[in-house]
């Protein structure tokens, strides 16, 4: 069989759930490397903070940018964590859920669809954590005042719904494992 075939193939849940993890996929790899999870627009000159680097608007390579990895600031230190742990549950579930629907050994195969489910579950909630610090650190950390004005940026929404359709796809993929999609609930492929 072919791609097409293998993907007509494949049930609603995993189908749903491959769609759903490609898109969380392309979220978090933005989100994770470029820099506008929060940003100040007031003032001479307005920054954007993203996991790795705070960012200027200045095309002056001197300033327009300063890496923050290994900031001594526990709080940021435990976001990168937590979002890396997110980052990584969400590439290696793609990954499976591509084997699930387009490797003949692990075809239909029950334990890969709940490992899927569980590492998206798993990661989500570590996702969910670093989001959730992450939110919670800048209200405390980037307090607004006449001269800044702080906000969330597109990334740090992009981060919210990446982790959002991670989770989703592992409920999907429970779901899948244990039958009600088309899969054989856990058996073996034929050798």
């Amino acid at each position: 069989m072919g791609v097409v075939d293998d993907f007509k193939g494949a049930s609603i849940f995993c189908k749903v759930a491959f769609i759903l993890l490609l898109i969380a996929t392309l979220f978090t790899c933005i989100s994770y490397t470029t820099t506008d999870w929060v940003y100040n627009d007031l003032g001479a000159a307005p920054l954007h903070w993203g996991l790795w680097r705070i960012c200027g608007e200045t095309e002056v390579p001197v300033t327009g940018c300063e890496s923050i990895d290994g900031w001594a600031n526990d709080w940021y230190g435990v976001v990168q964590a937590f979002v890396t742990f997110g980052f990584f549950g969400i590439l290696v579930s793609f990954f499976l859920v591509v084997l699930y629907i387009f490797v003949g050994k692990c075809q239909k195969n029950g334990e890969v669809a709940i490992a899927v489910a569980i590492i998206c579950i798993a990661t989500g909630v570590f996702y969910l954590i670093g989001i959730i610090i992450f939110g919670a650190k800048v209200n405390d950390k980037w307090v607004e005042d006449a001269a800044t004005d702080y906000k969330f940026g597109y990334l740090f929404t992009l981060s919210i719904i990446a982790f959002l359709l991670e989770i989703v796809a592992g409920v999907l993929m429970i779901m899948e494992g244990k039958g009600g999609g088309g899969g054989e609930g856990g058996t073996k492929p034929s050798a």
